[in-house]
């Protein structure tokens, strides 16, 4: 019965191809075969690996190519997986190849080996860069393959050549299947701990026994359940995650955790580790091909039982998958901001629902929308409102710039008193709490949300600013890289003082960054131990993680860096912390702007007062009357979220609306806005004839993106708006098909996008 009901395989190849494709089964495989496990096929005139998600008995083809191999022992996916990858598919308007291509590990998807060989005889050629080629492959003897005669002729079209040459019979290419890595048994993907003592349990405050209480209730109980765990900053959420993890064991199931980048958290390894020795395993995208292979294969087999990771951990191969739970849930790290765009958040609970398995979502700061759930009984609301041991939350004091700006204009002779030792974004309230905090043996964090060393470089004669030639930006001066980079493409020049425009030596610097203010703050401090976290110091393999144990074991007296140092650090001898330009996204173009700075400045205020002493952050700012700072200093997340909640009503932006962005970009900017004109305006000519979707979608623009060019390709936008996603999605499908794929115009489908730049 089972082989009469295998005789087909409906396969999904890892592309933008639609539709999936129909293969007939060999008798011989029939046993063999079953959904979830990659196939080699043939495509065309190459052979590709694809993945089967459906077995069929019967098909009306009449032509159908057989698979030629099947290539696993077991499923790579299981059908849980594949009907959350036909969701993905499904809700963020991308093709199933393509989110196969998201989910499945590079290691996992090779491509087949093409090798060229010179056949015996002579040949007459009808261009000479064709004998070129015939004669380095009749040199080499043993054939080439692909990669090599494209290293070797670069720049040139070397498949026009090939094809050229075998229609004249010169040449044979061969294909053969992709090398398999050998799986070993003994492969375990498994961490052990750093730190034996982070196996410690303390006795649960009362807040945190009854959030446990509902979790474990739901856990002994079965089914699917999303709670927003609300904890303030070091109110014990990791020891609540530990402690479901350990009760969803006790019922042989394993659990998924997932937070914003793991290699910024070793002490949340760590812990994991030495709770759980020996069943934790890592899955993240900064592993190496070898070791991705090596941990999909373990956790896909069952040999560990918790597994730690990113945005990209929520596609983690787990078998009895008992309990999710996404750390830091409000963290734009969990959105993909290419390709499948997905939010690793959203589909973590869409993954719970299909498992039916419960949901942790844990913030101090959740998500307004996460939060908005919570009120419209989504999500069931728990809360932690004090911090373990009785500490209190840190003291927030509001520095405002534009009186400290006022007192240095008023008396210049004063600012010149410490002989190039102050920094004019470092007010004095916050160099003498610096100095006492140090004087006390004590650590300090210095946050600023701009790295580098100065925003820009400008002529101070004709007002000339270096920008870069790939971006609509301009480029950053990093000092002790010796460049000027841009932040989006990575595009770099030399530092110079000469005016491209004028050509003068008049280029200055203009603004600052956290390695000018790591300069300071070193002359400001003196004998401080300074350092920098930011992705300029941390680039290298392995050295976040050493920073960060540096960090801990108090070698380091102050760390400046970016909202990476915001992120889950648990230091305490942390007593201080000052916000410079605390303002700074307050004035991005993003309806979320205030949202997220009160989520970065409460973050990073409670990074501070965790150990025995308190904590004392110093908030620096030009606008202090926003609300975003008024309900920081007091620790209201629930004022902030009533406020900013009649904001979003005001304008009717999310949670009130849902949003589905669309994109043109291209290399032309006459062709991209001509473009996204037109496609405007047969969305509006669509939008008018059916009326359910002139009554639920509204549709905005198109007009240039914030950021008008980004690497080399210029950028439109359209933003369409309405109550139910199910009417955007399937109207931003209708511009899918009217704007298909191609090489010069693309599309780019953004459902729930975070960022609006």
């Amino acid at each position: 019965m089972i082989g009469e009901a295998t005789k087909f395989a409906r396969v999904v190849i890892p592309s933008p191809l639609k539709q999936p494709l129909t293969y007939a089964v060999p008798r011989s495989a029939r046993q063999q075969i079953s959904v979830g496990t990659r196939v080699w096929i043939p495509l065309g005139k190459r052979k590709v690996i694809g993945v089967v998600i459906e077995l069929l008995g019967t098909t009306s083809l009449t032509e159908i190519k057989e698979i030629e191999a099947i290539l696993d022992e077991r499923p790579i996916l299981d059908s849980k997986l594949i009907r959350l990858a036909r969701w993905i598919s499904q809700y963020y308007i991308a093709t199933l190849g393509e989110v196969l291509t998201t989910i499945l590990p590079s290691s996992l998807r090779p491509q087949s080996k093409r090798t060229v060989f010179a056949r015996a005889g002579a040949f007459s050629f009808s261009q000479m860069w064709d004998e070129k080629v015939f004669e380095s492959l009749r040199a080499s003897g043993r054939g080439m393959s692909f990669e090599t005669l494209m290293r070797k002729f670069p720049g040139d079209d070397i498949n026009r050549a090939l094809r050229r040459l075998k229609s004249v019979g010169a040449i044979e290419i061969r294909e053969s299947m992709p090398e398999q890595r050998r799986r070993s048994p003994e492969v375990n993907s498994a961490t052990e701990p750093a730190h034996p003592g982070g196996a410690t349990r303390f006795a649960l405050t009362s807040e945190q026994a009854i959030a446990l209480d509902a979790i474990a209730h739901r856990l002994s109980h079965g089914g699917f359940e999303t709670f927003l765990l609300h904890g303030v900053t070091g109110s014990g959420k990791t020891e609540v995650y530990l402690r479901a993890i350990e009760q969803a064991r006790q019922s042989g199931r394993r659990s998924l955790i997932l937070i914003p980048e793991i290699s910024l958290t070793p002490q949340l390894i760590d812990r994991l580790s030495a709770r759980f020795p020996g069943q934790v395993g890592v899955l993240h995208s900064a592993l190496s091909s070898a070791e991705r292979w090596a941990h999909w294969w373990s956790i896909a087999r069952g040999n560990v039982d918790v597994v730690v990771g990113a945005r990209s951990a929520v596609f983690a191969p787990l078998p009895d998958l008992g309990l999710i739970i996404v750390d830091e849930e409000h963290d734009p790290s969990y959105k993909q901001e290419e390709g499948v765009r997905y939010n690793g958040r959203d589909v973590a609970v869409v993954r719970g629902k299909l498992t039916g398995c419960p949901v942790i979502l844990g913030s101090a700061t959740p998500a307004v929308e996460s939060y908005e759930n919570c009120l419209r009984g989504r999500y069931r609301l728990l809360e932690i409102t004090k911090r373990i041991y009785q500490r209190p939350l840190p003291q927030i004091e509001i520095v405002d710039l534009r009186a400290e700006s006022a007192q240095r204009k008023s008396h210049p002779a004063t600012a010149q008193a410490g002989k190039g030792d102050d920094h004019p974004l470092v007010s004095k309230r916050l160099v003498k709490a610096l100095i006492e905090n140090y004087q006390r043996a004590r650590q300090s964090l210095i946050f600023l949300n701009r790295r580098g060393f100065a925003n820009f470089l400008q002529c101070k004669l004709c007002g000339h600013v270096i920008r870069c030639s790939h971006c609509s930006v301009t480029l950053t001066l990093h000092l002790k890289r010796g460049n000027l980079c841009c932040h989006h493409c990575d595009y770099r020049r030399p530092i110079t003082d000469t005016c491209p425009e004028c050509s003068h030596a008049t280029l200055r610097e203009v603004g600052v960054g956290t390695e000018q203010i790591e300069q300071s703050l070193q002359r400001i401090v003196t004998g401080a131990r300074v350092a920098r976290m930011d992705r300029d110091t941390t680039r290298k393999r392995g050295f976040q993680e050493t920073l960060i144990r540096s960090w801990e074991t108090g070698a380091i007296d102050i760390l400046v860096g970016t909202q990476i140092i915001t992120k889950g650090h648990d230091v305490s001898g942390v007593t201080l912390v000052g916000a410079l330009l605390a303002d700074l996204s307050l004035n991005l173009p993003d309806f979320r702007a205030a949202e997220r700075t009160f989520q970065l400045l409460h973050q990073v205020a409670g990074r501070s007062g965790r150990g025995d002493d308190p904590g004392h952050v110093i908030v620096q700012t030009y606008a202090p009357e926003h609300y975003v700072f008024q309900y920081l200093v007091s620790h209201d997340y629930k004022g902030f979220f009533k406020s900013e909640l009649e904001f979003r009503r005001a304008l009717n932006y999310p949670p009130f609306s849902r949003l589905v962005s669309l994109c043109i970009d291209g290399p032309k900017v006459a062709e991209v806005e001509s473009k996204a004109k037109k496609l405007a305006e047969i969305l509006r000519q669509r939008h008018g004839a059916n009326s359910k979707y002139r009554e639920q979608i509204e549709v905005l623009g198109p007009a240039p993106a914030p950021i008008a060019k980004l690497r080399g390709r210029y950028r439109w936008q359209l933003l369409l708006k309405g109550k139910q996603i199910s009417a955007l999605v399937e109207f931003a499908s209708i511009a899918r098909e009217l704007l298909p794929r191609s090489r010069k115009a693309r599309l780019h489908i953004d459902v729930d996008p975070f960022s609006m730049l």
